[in-house]
């Protein structure tokens, strides 16, 4: 089996035997696995007669791409050797031709990447296998119509120095400026993993604002099969998200509402039942005034309320009647119900069950609150229920199946 450094060792042995004391250019093209032909080129410096070493500057270039690096190979051993190696990928057009090259799951359709990677490395090629080290940088942007996705100022750095082992590697970094998901706007990303493998990491943690507040993920193992992502779950922490962003996620019930909520919640995702939300609850954050205005529910609470008040018993005919006055409370009620009065919040909790509870309930939501104006009516207490997937019944403006990049195959 010919192997690519036995080739260049060949090459530079007909390098040193045809042309004493004189420089050589030696190119060609190279292919692998369906990718564009990469025009190469290696010129040497002038060398003594019959060396079987020699050095020289390689140079790799194809439409979107370019690289170069200084090179010794070593006819006598079959080592190859570089230093001060630059390579710069344009990703729109390499990015679908190298997963497909290397037989990974493609970008899901529709999903459109710009940006470049960059790289600089040294290391040597020989019989012994591949050994050196390795620095990348990418900067990107993603984007996608139908669902819709945009992912602007994405940063990628990654420091290999053992590129036989790469789990032998620090701890490296990822970030984004901004990531628009549906109606759901994500900020200032801060992603921390460690390399396990060629086709696996461990997400140390993560932070990124979102509705109002932040949210970071627990630490958890994202493994790459050949079809694609393999399952994940992890538990979400949120910290101050604004009561009124979680509450428009919400089918209608409230119409507005301030303060900030936090907690945890538990999340999983795999090709076949796409994100899920597990159990988990949020509660008001401490120390901070809340309100909110519900959106107009006839009935909603007036249902459980006598209009009149009834003081003799219905026995007593038409006496009873005039001793039946309105209820003081139900106007107030009613314009709790209808969105016309504020709630000040006692306490509220929003608990979400993945497999429902034993009502059939896969979230609620219970609140304990007062009329902002005093009057007739001292405290409500009611609960919203929710039924039904919640990636589904959760207004998250996303297509009721949530792909991830490089998850699907045609």
């Amino acid at each position: 089996m010919l192997r690519p450094w036995m080739l260049l060792a060949g090459l530079a042995l007909a390098a040193g035997t045809a042309h004493a004391d004189a420089p050589t250019r030696l190119s060609g093209v190279l292919q692998w696995r369906g990718l564009p032909p990469i025009a190469w080129t290696i010129e040497t410096a002038e060398g003594p007669v019959l060396s079987t070493r020699v050095n020289g500057r390689a140079r790799v270039s194809a439409d979107g791409l370019s690289g170069e690096a200084s090179v010794v190979v070593d006819a006598a051993t079959g080592e190859v050797t570089w230093r001060d190696g630059t390579l710069r990928l344009d990703l729109g057009r390499w990015l679908p031709r190298l997963l497909d090259a290397a037989r990974l799951a493609p970008l899901p359709a529709g999903v459109i990447v710009g940006g470049e990677l960059t790289a600089s490395t040294a290391g040597s090629w020989s019989a012994r296998g591949l050994e050196g080290r390795a620095d990348l940088a990418v900067s990107a942007t993603l984007q996608r119509a139908t669902p819709p996705l945009r992912v602007e100022g994405l940063t990628l750095t990654v420091t290999l120095p053992n590129l036989r082992d790469p789990a032998d590697s620090p701890l490296q970094r990822a970030s984004f400026s901004t990531t628009r998901v549906g109606d759901i706007t994500a900020t200032n990303a801060d992603i921390r993993f460690r390399i396990r493998g060629f086709r696996e990491a461990q997400i140390e943690g993560a932070q990124v604002g979102l509705l109002g507040g932040q949210v970071s993920v627990e630490p958890f193992a994202l493994r790459v099969a050949p079809a694609g992502l393999e399952p994940l779950a992890t538990t979400v922490r949120l910290d101050q998200i604004a009561l009124g962003a979680v509450i428009g996620l919400l089918p209608e019930s409230v119409s507005a509402a301030t303060g900030s909520v936090s907690g945890a919640v538990g999340v999983q995702w795999s090709r076949e039942q796409s994100l899920t939300i597990g159990s988990g609850s949020l509660t008001l954050s401490r120390g901070e005034s809340s309100q909110m205005r519900l959106a107009p529910q006839p009935g909603f609470l007036t249902s459980q309320l006598p209009r009149r008040l009834t003081l003799l018993p219905a026995w007593l005919g038409p006496i009873s009647g005039w001793f039946s006055p309105p209820n003081p409370a139900y106007a107030a009620v009613e314009a709790i119900e209808l969105g016309r009065a504020p709630l000040v919040i006692e306490s509220l909790e929003v608990m979400t069950h993945p497999e429902a509870d034993t009502a059939g309930r896969t979230a609620r939501l219970q609140v304990r609150a007062r009329p902002a104006n005093p009057g007739a009516v001292g405290e409500v207490s009611f609960e919203i229920n929710l039924f039904g997937p919640l990636n589904q019944v959760l207004k998250l403006g996303l297509d009721e199946r949530v792909r991830l990049p490089g998850t699907e195959r045609p």
